[in-house]
């Protein structure tokens, strides 16, 4: 390929067809013939001065934020310590305008913020100075629909301004459309098309019927290429014809009540006086900013942080005191490579393990516990279908995508009655994710389970949530069936085609915006007015700090105390 200056190139294709091995050999991390891979003219490893004009962001940002070595992350630090860090050199109107951008605080700390506002401190850190090749390999995955239209807007300004060079890989295309200058698609390690979009405007025709649903033309593109690939997901794809089955009359699947939670080392409460309930056999989908209080509350709701009995009731019992919920509960997270291997303390060990030797193990543990083999048996073949797995994938050799579909596997083998499901699709490509929704929604309607999911991601999802839990800053905005949801307070944008359900929450993201804009000018004008002069002296009147609120105690189902398990 050849891709020229100032060009924002989109590059797509399913997991592990080579997309963030070929980003990294164009950002120089691996050695290859100086005239096989050249950029701004120059070859890509061997010579060092592209260090200066390259940017490589890629999904181990951990890494990149901050870490002691050996993969192990080490977040203790204010962000206004990084920021200065890296603000060496760089115009501080430039410094100023990311910060603002991104809605980064220089007060937070990075062990107390949730993993999105971690990614807009690596996103920010990363960008301050400025480049003239800028590679971003699934950056966004963490970020709420809004922060990622704004980078996404900044991105095509420097493109277009700065003549930067852009090449994002991404499997996220809600509101994409209109942005990229180029396309590149990548199947199994071949180069299939790197051409200008408005060469290829008959490869990105949008069916009738699924521009009727809004779908945006990227993500219907994208998939149509990938189920050419593999035509026997078309079936997959499909919407079930069987009638789900009756749910039981055995009260709410989550009830909670007055529960106000927080983190010790943290100065505000996450979660204040939260009530609500959630129905036995729904699929909701919770929605909000990052930093909400999502990730928060269904680690609650799995029972990995102690609160007081009475306050969640899962499935009917006492979350975290009743011990039964540790095998009908299953939370899925971000920290999914401590779920698949590790060797304590949250340091990943991915060694030379298959991913059918690890199935095979927890399907003989599930038999010994009392399941049946054959449905444990049947459930792990459906999966690995669904997942498109090879069960020989070894976990150090597989891409990022890959290795969550293990995640995935080992999860879902065993039969819950509550699914927890926290940004657990955001490293599968369009074909994979689909997929697991049309598993998650199978269980719901053939076996009464309940699925809570919580995304950013909102590409062809209009129909398959039936509920909707919304937070803003730690409390419920909404909750209840999603045809009954607040329809969006503005219409869809020009060039920005997606589903109804993304303009529908990206208009509450957008109206909680300018709210708290409007909070901040309102304190700004209130101490103003606490100014008081005098002939000699301008006495300013601050405000008292609030008062530090104690914790009660400390402890989670880790043992001991951590950073996580704290209640108040």
């Amino acid at each position: 390929m050849t891709l020229p200056k100032g060009g924002r190139v989109l590059l797509v294709g399913a997991n592990g067809a080579g997309k963030t091995t070929l980003m990294s050999v164009i950002g120089g991390k691996h050695m290859v013939d100086e005239a096989a891979v050249r950029v701004l003219g120059r070859p890509a490893f061997h010579d060092t001065s592209l260090s200066a004009e390259v940017s490589l962001l890629t999904g181990n940002w951990t890494q990149t934020v901050n870490f002691v070595g050996h993969n192990v992350p080490y977040q203790a630090m204010e962000v206004s310590t990084l920021i200065a860090s890296h603000s060496i050199g760089v115009d501080p109107s430039r410094r100023d305008r990311l910060v603002k951008l991104l809605e980064v605080n220089p007060k937070w700390n990075l062990t107390t913020v949730s993993d999105g506002q971690r990614r807009r401190v690596q996103i920010l850190c990363k960008l301050l100075k400025p480049c003239s090749v800028l590679l971003l390999d699934e950056i966004t995955t963490d970020l709420d629909l809004l922060a990622r239209q704004d980078l996404l807007a900044f991105l095509r300004e420097e493109s277009e301004e700065r003549g930067v060079t852009i090449m994002y890989c991404t499997h996220i295309f809600d509101g994409l459309d209109g942005w990229a200058s180029h396309i590149a698609y990548v199947i199994k390690g071949q180069l299939k098309l790197c051409k200008p979009v408005e060469a290829i405007s008959d490869l990105l025709e949008v069916p009738e019927e699924q521009r009727a649903r809004g779908w945006g033309t990227l993500f219907c593109a994208v998939q149509r290429w990938l189920l050419a690939q593999w035509p026997s997901f078309i079936k997959v794809l499909q919407p079930p014809t069987t009638e789900p089955i009756a749910m039981s009359d055995e009260g709410p699947a989550v009830v909670v009540r007055n529960l106000t939670w927080g983190y010790t080392s943290a100065a505000k409460v996450a979660l204040p006086n939260l009530s609500f309930d959630i129905p036995r056999g729904c699929r909701c989908i919770l929605v909000g900013a990052n930093g909400a209080g999502k990730t928060t509350l269904l680690r609650l709701l799995g029972s990995k942080h102690m609160v007081p009995e009475g306050q969640i009731s899962v499935l009917g019992k006492s979350a975290f005191h009743d011990l039964a919920l540790n095998t009908s509960v299953s939370l899925l997270s971000g920290d999914w490579t401590r779920t698949i291997a590790s060797v304590g303390g949250g340091v990943p060990f991915q060694a030379d393990f298959s991913v059918g030797y690890m199935a095979d193990q927890f399907v003989a543990a599930l038999v010994r516990d009392g399941m049946d083999r054959a449905l444990v048996e049947s459930r792990k073949q459906r999966l690995v279908t669904l997942l498109d797995m090879d069960l020989n994938w070894r976990l150090h050799q597989v891409s990022d995508g890959q290795r969550r579909r293990a995640q995935l596997l080992l999860k879902l083998l065993r039969p819950s009655q509550m699914l927890l499901m926290d940004e657990v699709t955001t490293d599968l490509d369009v074909i994979s994710r689909q997929a697991l929704l049309q598993f998650l929604r199978e269980e719901c309607d053939q076996r009464g389970a309940t699925v809570i999911y919580s995304t950013h991601i909102f590409d062809g999802l209009d129909d398959w949530p039936t509920y909707m839990l919304h937070l803003q800053e730690g409390a419920v905005k909404y909750v209840g069936p999603i045809a009954d949801a607040p329809k969006p307070s503005s219409g869809p944008r020009s060039g920005a085609s997606s589903g109804s359900l993304f303009h529908q929450v990206r208009s509450y993201l957008e109206d909680e915006r300018a709210a708290r804009i409007a909070q901040k000018q309102a304190e700004s004008e209130a101490t103003v007015m606490q100014i008081s002069e005098t002939p000699s002296t301008v006495q300013v009147q601050a405000a008292p700090p609030p008062a530090p609120v104690k914790a009660a105690g400390k402890f989670d189902r880790f043992g001991g105390g951590s950073r996580q398990g704290m209640y108040r």
